[in-house]
């Protein structure tokens, strides 16, 4: 077999130089015109993957990101950019990987998700140090800058961005400039400082004009009208918002669009003109949607809801507001926190790196210094380690409904971080106004479970719990004033361990409160018989580890009181149904005492007879009449069968309703159907007699002999029946009421054996009808729901329909009705038979 192997043509140094000219070309002016950019940075893909030119192929499919990012195709960009950076590490190429890094966190930016963001831009900075490449740097300066400004470090925000425009000044790269001086600008606003972010937006407005960069003027402009509605100047902002619209949409920049469309959208909102500002507001919402700006698509939800809520439209107000906080909470992540603290301490270290280069003067400051670094270090990687170890954590927490697994797990995982030598999780009861502790531990043994009352200011978990702060103490006796006017030790001391023992005094304590939203539900706390024994690294923790033990608290009760209401309606839904059976047992027991009655009668009038018989026999015989014994003899073995055959009748009767009222096996058995529907219609029909002199009815049987013995659970068929021949006879005795004497009311029970034409499953067929008044149309959808009833109340529970459909269902078969009113409704049962 031929095998052919596919060959690129021998790549030249003119090729090389091409491909690299289009990925210089396409560079330069992916800013300005970024349609460009991406034809330059096409043809230069097609020719690298034609000669296999690796590190042409990686800058073109780098290019090609940019240029997509700048068309506002976010996904396409972002693909595109990750793929080159993972072509550059596979290179090696560190200035390459730089440049792909901070690209990738300036769509991420674009995209909403700022601490991704704010990851590749510091990743990008560092790459960017260690090579030297201003271009890289002073991009990676400017979008970190900016986000620690949207962030709120405002200082470090303008620290970073300070360092980026005196690098690109150096480079003279003035579209990079004017987006400096816009990233600038807004952190000025953010900061209170207008005069200044409005002089630095005029600045970046005349540059932008200047050198014709119609992205930065467009964001100049947006930026003035966001200071001219500060200064309640609403038309002005408008025009500018207007132009910077006019801006965007000329290069097809999107997120530039949907930012000032949303800004002419609020203030149409702010002047009541509704229909204006629904209409730029849904086209911000749509733009931004379309590129999958979640900051653009939070704050358009916020103002349709604002929106909607001026208008009393509550149905849009609700779902726009439900989807404002959805998107709101996916752009600021609880995680940014914990992410700051580690770049704050990598900041930290570089400048402790800087001033050991600097001040290296004796061999002392030398040896302090790399010590202090060492110490900066060690936290860095303890701070980073710990972003993954507490998100593991919080899953673990989490990820349960057993209130003992979370005070465990809780447990466990504290006592691996910090010294928590004794520990303790507290439950604040507002209905006794105590913290309980379920679980207190120290060096391993458990306490009892005790409380601590709220009335008892002078405590620590008590203050902490009133002013929802934390208690932070490293040295007990000298600190303990901060929060108590006095301190008793021995309360500290006072609880007892499962084994008898009085705990230890400790010296360091930090107590935090465990919140839900405001509301306290306890605390968590940790303490020590050290000194000096914390750090804010470990209250940060900790604080960390309360918000996920908050939440998997509040869900544990929450769950907990959930399965108890459910365990209560399940309990009061097994006493219903319970009663329902009783109710129809007790329907029946008239009915049962007068077809009980008859075989009774019978065997006593056979008794009697046999009495007399026996005493003429005796005469006869002694009379020597043997033959006229005989006789005798024959008429009492007879009576003694009839007398016999009635008892057995009656213990059938006995055994047929013990065995109705009994709880059901779930065991089928051979029935004959059609014998127990007559005994069933027979009970009732006598049952109801009973309970109602006048009550009087006609019913028939029409049964078909054919079917034979059936497998059924005769208990629960038995309930059905009793349940559908009752309503019949209740619906007949109603109209009868009604419509007085011209009227016969009649019940019919009838039996059919169902056999198909197409040789399926055989099955039997019971219908029970009625010429009462109906089922009106209106309810006749809800009558086999549970507790629904037409009789009036407590004369029905509203179950019996619902009982009977579950135990037909049960029995792979089906329950229907066919009604019409006023002149009666026909249940009809289909049973298969197996």
């Amino acid at each position: 077999m031929d095998i052919s192997i596919a060959k690129h043509p021998v790549i030249t140094d003119e090729i090389i130089r091409k491909i690299d000219e289009l990925n210089h070309n396409a560079w330069q002016v992916h800013v300005t015109q970024p349609n460009l950019g991406l034809e330059l940075s096409s043809k230069a893909r097609k020719l690298s993957e034609e000669y296999a030119y690796r590190k042409g192929l990686a800058y073109a499919i780098r290019n090609m990101g940019v240029s997509n990012r700048y068309l506002s195709n976010l996904e396409t960009a972002l693909s595109l950019s990750l793929q080159a950076l993972d072509m550059f590490i596979e290179l090696g190429d560190k200035s390459g990987e730089s440049q792909a890094l901070v690209s990738v966190g300036a769509i991420y930016y674009y995209m909403g998700d700022y601490d991704k963001a704010l990851d590749y831009f510091l990743q990008g900075l560092q790459h960017g140090e260690e090579i030297g490449n201003k271009e890289a740097l002073s991009y990676a300066y400017n979008g970190a800058g900016y986000i620690y400004g949207m962030l709120g470090d405002n200082t470090k925000g303008l620290e970073f961005l300070q360092k980026a425009l005196t690098l690109c000044r150096e480079l003279e790269n003035f579209p990079l400039e004017t987006s400096i001086l816009d990233s600038i600008a807004v952190v000025y606003l953010n900061d209170g400082q207008i005069d200044k972010a409005y002089e630095t937006y005029k600045e970046c407005q005349r540059l932008s004009e200047q050198k014709n960069e119609k992205r930065s003027l467009g964001y100049a402009l947006f930026g003035i009208g966001e200071i001219l509605v500060k200064q309640n100047k609403a038309e002005e902002a408008k025009e500018h918002f207007l132009r910077s619209i006019e801006m965007h949409k000329g290069i097809g920049y999107k997120v530039g669009m949907a930012h000032s469309l949303l800004q002419v959208g609020k203030i149409f909102l702010r002047q009541n003109k509704f229909d204006d500002a629904e209409k730029y507001l849904q086209e911000s919402l749509s733009v931004g949607e379309s590129i999958k700006a979640k900051a653009v698509i939070y704050e358009a939800h916020e103002a349709f809801s604002d929106l909607y809520q001026s208008t009393r439209n509550f149905d849009l107000f609700i779902h726009h507001y439900k989807l404002f906080h959805k998107y709101k909470s996916e752009v600021f992540k609880e995680e940014q926190e914990t992410k700051q603290k580690y770049l704050s301490i990598q900041h930290e270290m570089e400048k402790l790196k800087q001033e050991a280069e600097i001040n290296r003067l004796t061999n002392v400051v030398m040896k302090e210094k790399n010590e202090e670094l060492e110490t900066k270090t060690k936290e860095l990687e303890q701070s980073y380690n710990s972003v993954s170890v507490l998100s593991r954590i919080g899953q673990d927490i989490t990820s349960t409904l057993n209130l003992d697994i979370i005070l465990t797990t809780v447990y466990t995982n504290v006592n691996e971080m910090m010294d928590a030598s004794i520990f303790g999780i507290g439950i604040f009861n507002r209905e006794e106004n105590t913290i309980d502790y379920r679980m207190s531990m120290e060096k391993g043994k458990r306490y009892q479970p005790y409380q601590r009352a709220m009335e008892d200011k002078n405590q620590f978990p008590v203050w902490c719990i009133e002013n929802k702060k934390e208690v932070f103490i490293n040295d007990i006796h000298k600190e303990y004033s901060k929060y108590l006017p006095n301190i008793d030790m021995t309360i500290l001391s006072s609880a007892e361990m499962e084994d008898g023992t009085l705990p230890e005094n400790p010296h360091s304590l930090i107590y935090l409160p465990l919140m839900v939203k405001d509301m306290v539900i306890g605390l968590i706390s940790v303490q020590s018989y050290q000194k000096n024994a914390y750090t804010p690294y470990h209250l940060d923790i900790l604080k960390t580890l309360a918000s996920y033990t908050s939440a998997a608290l509040y869900n544990a009760r929450s769950y907990e009181t959930l399965q108890n209401t459910l365990n209560e309606l399940k309990l009061t839904q097994e006493q219903l149904i319970q009663s329902e059976k009783m109710a129809s047992l007790g329907e029946l027991t008239a009915g049962i005492a007068h077809e009980i009655q008859n075989p009774l009668n019978f065997v006593n009038n056979f008794s009697e007879v046999n009495k007399e018989l026996l005493a003429e026999m005796n005469e006869e015989i002694r009379n020597g009449n043997f033959e006229e014994v005989k006789i005798i003899a024959k008429d009492v073995t007879g009576n003694e069968e009839k007398i016999n055959h009635h008892g057995k009748r009656a213990d059938a009767i006995v055994k047929g309703m013990l065995q109705h009222s009994r709880t059901s096996s779930g065991q089928k058995e051979p029935t004959d159907i059609n014998v127990l529907a007559d005994e069933y219609l027979r009970l009732a029909y006598h049952g109801l007699r009973a309970k109602d002199k006048s009550f009087n009815a006609k019913f028939e049987t029409h049964l078909d002999n054919s079917i034979g013995k059936i497998n059924i659970i005769p208990q629960d068929i038995g309930r059905v029946l009793v349940n559908l021949i009752n309503n019949a006879f209740y619906a007949v005795t109603e109209k009868k009421k009604e419509t007085g004497d011209g009227y016969q009311p009649t019940v019919r029970v009838s039996t059919k054996l169902i056999i198909p034409h197409s040789g399926g499953q055989r099955g039997v067929e019971i219908r029970v009808t009625d010429n009462g008044n109906g089922i009106p149309q209106k309810v006749l959808d809800k009558i086999f729901q549970p507790f629904f009833t037409n009789k009036p109340t407590g004369q029905g529970t509203g179950l019996g329909l619902s009982l009977s459909y579950d135990i037909v269902k049960a029995h792979g078969g089906e329950i229907k009705v066919e009604t019409k009113e006023r002149e009666g409704s026909e249940f009809i049962i289909q049973l298969p038979v197996v």
